[in-house]
């Protein structure tokens, strides 16, 4: 009985082996691997940005004691923006996010000595171009969120870096405007120093209908998304200057001469 018993239990355990050795493979799906990649990289930056987030919620001071947590503040949605989903907050940065890694900013004298002086009159508000090779360059186009004005390879380049992020976050690219793309100024504040915006290689983004403040060392969690995808495109993010810039995206040095290589400038 007992020998009988130990058989039958012994045929159990060894009937789903049999069945792995014996049954049909099925093999599933064949695996792109360029899409895995894609797929892979896109999960890295959104792994980032929460971190980014963790570490802003962590870095607000702790409620007095005995009062239990502080509430959160909900994000507030702009009227008609639909599912809001927060990327107007305002977070820290990072420490750890290293910002235009491997791009170098565009100097004036290389822009001029391509376009020239941008404008015969330089203030701290914008003017129109006097530089024919300049003017002959500018161009103003729909990019998808909203109409820019920018050299043409720049709209180029912009659509391509908003058209990725329509596809991998259509929320973000909702709620994108923007704030000046070619304004022929000084930078806010100087007497002397050209702002790239006078030649049309620079282009500011707000998130929700709301502009980053300048200098606060914040930045709102949709331009933290946004900079991983024109730093890949070549373009300088403003979080990394002296003062920090978040909505602010320039023309890098390296992809500027990439164009005039190419013949596009």
């Amino acid at each position: 009985m007992r020998l009988a018993l130990f058989a039958l239990a012994l045929a159990v355990l060894a009937a789903p082996l049999v069945w792995r050795v014996t049954a049909p493979r099925d093999t599933g799906p064949v695996v792109d691997p360029v899409a895995l990649a894609e797929r892979v990289a896109m999960l890295e930056v959104e792994v980032e940005t929460l971190r980014d987030r963790l570490e802003t919620l962590q870095s607000r001071p702790a409620p007095p004691g005995g009062q239990g947590a502080a509430p959160l503040p909900a994000p507030q949605a702009p009227s008609g923006a639909g599912d809001f989903s927060g990327f107007g907050d305002l977070m820290l940065l990072s420490a750890r996010r290293e910002i235009n890694k491997g791009l170098t900013l565009l100097g004036i004298r290389e822009l001029e000595s391509v376009f020239g002086q941008p404008s015969a009159a330089l203030g701290q508000t914008c003017a129109e171009p006097t530089s024919e090779r300049l003017a002959s360059a500018l161009e103003t186009r729909d990019v998808g969120p909203f109409r820019a004005r920018l050299v043409s390879p720049a709209l180029d380049s912009l659509e391509q870096v908003l058209a990725r992020v329509a596809e991998d976050y259509p929320d973000l690219y909702a709620e994108l405007r923007t704030y000046g793309g070619f304004c022929a100024r000084l930078i806010r504040g100087s007497a002397d120093q050209i702002s790239r915006h006078a030649f049309g290689v620079a282009i500011d983004v707000s998130v929700g209908g709301t502009i980053d403040p300048m200098g606060d060392g914040k930045t709102q969690f949709g331009l933290i998304v946004l900079s991983d995808y024109f730093t890949e495109e070549g373009w300088i993010w403003g979080a990394g200057f002296g003062r920090e810039d978040s909505m602010h995206f320039e023309v890098s040095a390296e992809l500027f001469r990439r164009w005039r290589d190419e013949g596009l400038i």
